[in-house]
């Protein structure tokens, strides 16, 4: 009974542990943020409502676009094309939901639907033509930005001053938006039969397809997934900004590096809980916290984007030499056991020796 209750309180202090890794990061890049901002401008990170509304809107497009990463990354799949797929999904599908006046909720809809389609374009081509995905991925990007282009008269896509458009900023829905993405996205990763399949085809693609798992179906559903989030993404991002004007000559791909530090860290941080959309939207709460302070402490977007992709190769850094870090501490520890234990040893024999 005891061993039963030994291992019950044992358990929870494991979860307890795994919960407050999780939760620790954006909690320590407020406080270090809230502390700097104070000290150089006299301002708090989230010092009025509408820094809590930026917050979040800066929250949902980044969560979207690294989660968006996440379906294709982990299975050695790098899919420039990110970008693209998302000025196509929003352009298109956005001023189709806007010509039939279904508001922003429409738009958003709309958008993903397109999104999908063109994310699964570009895992159909992908498996067809068996070349490699960042190749691919540049070729699909030239297609996409002209597409989107000349699409509409070469006028992207305009919501500021539309009519229903502003629930896109609204705070409730942004959060009941990432509620339902955490949640669907949870479930369709780690517990359906795609999830199961594709946590397969992450360990081995070959025993994958031994055992008999389409690996080019669920390869073209990453795809498609990736794309509709990829378009959320881009309506939220045009909902910030008023309009999303397009793009040429592969200037989309820019998107796809500065999510990918988010992606990265959710993935350390989703593995303490084993969840990796969990850390994806911890690591995207603490990036747009990050973000937030450099503006509060007067950095243009320039200066932010140096140190935030210089954080992430310090962080890349790290995650490559963790092992080897781990081993000399282990090694260190194993070391001082070994002199105590012969310290120890040796007052043990001087005692039998008086």
């Amino acid at each position: 009974m005891n061993n039963v209750a030994a291992k019950g309180h044992r358990a929870f202090y494991v979860k307890l542990k795994m919960l407050l890794q999780t939760v620790a990061l954006p909690i320590v890049v407020y406080i270090l943020m809230e502390i700097l901002a104070r000290t150089l401008s006299g301002k708090g990170v989230l010092s009025s409502s509408a820094d809590v509304k930026n917050l979040l809107r800066t929250l949902i497009l980044t969560f979207c676009f690294a989660l968006a990463l996440n379906a294709n990354f982990p299975l050695g799949r790098m899919d420039l094309s990110a970008g693209a797929q998302l000025y196509m999904g929003c352009i298109i599908g956005g001023n189709i939901a806007i010509q039939l006046g279904l508001g922003g909720t429409g738009v958003l809809i709309f958008s993903m639907i397109v999104g999908s389609i063109s994310g699964m374009v570009v895992g159909t081509a992908f498996v067809t033509l068996r070349i490699l995905p960042m190749v691919l991925g540049l070729g699909m990007t030239l297609i996409f930005e002209t597409i989107s282009f000349s699409a509409f008269n070469q006028q992207g896509l305009m919501l500021y001053g539309k009519k229903g458009m502003d629930v896109l900023s609204d705070t409730g829905y942004i959060l009941i938006f990432a509620a339902i993405m955490i949640i669907a996205v949870t479930y369709f990763f780690s517990f359906s039969t795609f999830g199961f399949r594709r946590k397969a085809i992450q360990g081995s693609q070959r025993l994958a397809s031994d055992f008999g798992i389409n690996i080019y179906w669920n390869c073209i559903q990453c795809y498609l997934i990736a794309g509709a989030l990829f378009a959320a993404s881009g309506v939220f991002k045009t909902a910030y900004q008023g309009a999303l004007i397009p793009v040429l000559g592969m200037s989309s791909n820019g998107a796809v590096f500065t999510y990918m530090f988010p992606m990265m860290i959710g993935i350390w941080v989703g593995s303490f809980t084993n969840s990796p959309v969990l850390g994806i939207f911890i690591g995207s709460v603490s990036l747009s916290i990050f973000r937030i302070g450099l503006t509060k402490i007067g950095l243009d977007e320039t200066w932010q984007s140096l140190v935030v992709f210089f954080l992430w190769l310090f962080f890349m850094v790290y995650r490559f030499n963790s092992p080897k870090i781990a081993y000399h501490k282990k090694r260190k520890a194993r070391i001082a056991e070994a002199i105590i234990a012969e310290q120890e040893l040796d007052a043990a024999l001087a005692g039998k020796g008086a």
